[in-house]
């Protein structure tokens, strides 16, 4: 398994080498299958909650690059979706840090909100919903498989009573399967991305 992830860098590295949007969106996605990969491994000699939660972001990953590879309008809209999720996650942390003590925010945090908000406009996006993962899991085919591993990734990672109660070793004999899944995403990635670049031109520039 290791020696397929190192073709699925060093198909990264190629992509890497180019400078149209198109390649880097799906750099990107590369990379962010590598370091999940890399929890895989992790989780799976020490922990069940960490190879299930890493199993579930290697299928999101795998979503995300189907729908990137659908057309391009999604792609582009991927690449937008970049600029929602930041200006999320740095609101999201401004709020809650100005909850207990409105100096504690760095003013990084409000400089890359003024940022961010800048560029959804001058990109035309401010009246953009945010893509539903529910929804493009459907589009590309793994709606079944997204809703059973969304249920099945938030028992397992986050604390509940059974988790809390009981013993890892109860559960430890899911780790494999999990790990398998997991990977095979990693892997899905990787072949979707060469057969789209062997077999046709993208246009995606």
């Amino acid at each position: 398994m290791d020696g397929a992830f190192a073709e699925l860098r060093a198909f990264g590295l190629e992509l890497q080498a180019q400078e149209y949007w198109f390649p880097q969106l799906l750099t990107g996605l590369l990379n962010a299958t590598l370091r999940e990969y890399q929890h895989l491994r992790l989780g799976l000699q020490h922990s069940t909650a960490m190879v299930a939660w890493a199993c579930r972001n290697l299928l999101d990953l795998h979503i995300y690059t189907q729908y990137a590879l659908s057309a391009e309008e999604h792609a582009r809209r991927l690449v937008g979706e970049r600029l929602i999720d930041g200006i999320e996650i740095f609101d999201s942390f401004q709020t809650w840090l100005a909850r207990n003590d409105a100096e504690l925010v760095p003013p990084a945090v409000a400089d890359a909100l003024f940022a961010l908000t800048e560029q959804l406009a001058d990109a035309g996006l401010v009246e953009t919903p945010p893509l539903k993962l529910k929804r493009i899991a459907a589009d590309v085919g793994l709606a079944d498989e997204w809703a059973n591993m969304a249920r099945l990734s938030l028992k397992l990672a986050q604390p509940n009573a059974f988790s809390v109660l009981g013993d890892e070793s109860e559960i430890a004999s899911l780790k494999p399967i999990l790990f398998r899944a997991g990977a095979g995403h990693g892997l899905e990635i990787l072949r979707a991305m060469q057969e789209r670049q062997n077999g046709q031109s993208t246009g995606m520039r």
